[in-house]
């Protein structure tokens, strides 16, 4: 399989959770904020796909200390497009395998409609709750 094919539908993609945007006593544990762009998301929302890397891949380039707080959910590509998203294959060298990009949400449409997006936010927050594939190491708590 080559990374820059086109993704499809029957796919898996990886959403790493920052763990201030997590928390197991809500109903739906991972908050929109988890899908919030920032600054440096300007061509699009990062996801890793399944096919390439494993839940802890994702967390490679990242500080070893932060990664261990972290947790990884598995969103499917399926919903995503239901969700009027795109996962687009975005691969970066020397980075985890498989990074993708979900185009629209990026820091610009962000900023120039915020309140559309809280329901599209909130919905990934709920697929995201449903299934994550990796919790944070115990030894760090």
């Amino acid at each position: 399989m080559d990374e820059d094919q086109p993704v499809e539908d029957s796919e898996y993609v990886f959403r790493r959770i920052h763990p201030d945007f997590f928390d197991a006593s809500l109903a739906i544990a991972v908050t929109r904020e988890a899908f919030r762009p920032t600054k440096k998301d300007s061509s699009g929302l990062s996801v890793f796909r399944a096919g390439f890397a494993k839940p802890s891949d994702t967390l490679a380039n990242l500080d070893q200390d932060k990664a261990k707080k972290y947790y990884v959910s598995q969103l499917p590509v399926g919903e995503l497009r239901k969700l009027g998203l795109t996962v687009v294959p975005n691969p970066v060298p020397g980075g985890p395998p498989g990074h993708a990009i979900i185009p629209e949400i990026n820091w610009h449409n962000y900023q120039a409609g915020k309140d559309r997006w809280k329901p599209i936010l909130l919905a990934l927050a709920r697929l995201a709750s449903a299934n994550i594939v990796h919790r944070p190491d115990s030894a760090s708590h």
